[in-house]
Formats: C-alpha cells, sequence, structure tokens
C-alpha cells in the first residue's frame, strides 16, 4: 500500500512539473523582448487591445506597443541651411546647448550630412553625436548646435 501511495505522489509530482513547464513556455509567448536595452518613452497600446506587425483598418489594432529608447544613443539632428552645408563635415567638433540647461556646453561631433534636402526649407539633415553621455539629456528635447572647426 506504501509503495503504491508513493508511485502515485512521484506521478502527480511528475505530472505538476509537466504543468509548470508548459505555463512557463506559455508565458514566455507573451513576454516583449527588444533587441537593445533601453526605457520605455511612450505606451501606445492599451490592455484589450489587438497588436499586429502590420497597419490593419479598426480602432483598435495598433501597430506597436510603445516606444523605447536607448538612451545611450541620443543623436541631434538638426537642419542647415543648404548654402551653408560645404562648411560641415563628418568629425567636425559641435558645441551643443539643452534648452533647458542654457548654462550647460555639452561637446559633441558630426556624424553624417543626410544626402537629401529639403525642397520646403532649402535645408539638408546633419546628425550629431554627444561625446558623453549625460542623464539630463532626454528625447525630443530642443537643443542649439555651434559647429566649431569651420563655423557656419
Amino acid at each position: 500500500m506504501a509503495a503504491a501511495q508513493e508511485d502515485l505522489a512521484r506521478a502527480q509530482l511528475a505530472a505538476a512539473n509537466s504543468d509548470s513547464n508548459r505555463t512557463r513556455v506559455q508565458l514566455s509567448k507573451y513576454e516583449i523582448r527588444a533587441p537593445f536595452t533601453g526605457m520605455v518613452i511612450d505606451k501606445a497600446a492599451q490592455p484589450g487591445e489587438i497588436i499586429s506587425p502590420l497597419s490593419a483598418g479598426g480602432g483598435f489594432t495598433r501597430t506597436g506597443i510603445c516606444t523605447l529608447v536607448d538612451m545611450d544613443s541620443l543623436e541631434i539632428e538638426v537642419d542647415v541651411n543648404e548654402a551653408y552645408i560645404g562648411r560641415v563635415s563628418p568629425g567636425q567638433k559641435v558645441e551643443a546647448i539643452l534648452d533647458a540647461y542654457p548654462d550647460t556646453v555639452l561637446p559633441a561631433h558630426v556624424i553624417a550630412t543626410i544626402p537629401t534636402a529639403s525642397r520646403d526649407k532649402a535645408t539638408v539633415r546633419v546628425r550629431i553625436a554627444f561625446e558623453s553621455r549625460d542623464a539630463r539629456i532626454l528625447p525630443e528635447m530642443g537643443v542649439k548646435v555651434t559647429f566649431l572647426d569651420k563655423k557656419i
């Protein structure tokens, strides 16, 4: 009788372990993973809404769950008048001043000039990287830049 109860207990333990593993696998299907570490700055979907990788018509279908930002790779994008774009070059030193902190100058440099111009504004977009990470820098902040080596 004791041996039968022991066998029953072992079988119940094996079944419980199997249920636990099945539940763990099922839960992993609902886990959201990103290809990089970042901070969520905007939540686009609410509980109960349908998420789709493709744009679909309808009021409750979303194409994204949230906006995730890699805070270590924040950049500045500025529009430079196309008459002055010849004075900007990759690697050129830049001083950046955030509107929120007008007394702080942040060193930066030009990453690249985007090879297209805006007809409406007669400008060319330039990408600028900060030399070091500063916790005060947040996405979508206003910033003024000064190009140093070849002043614009």
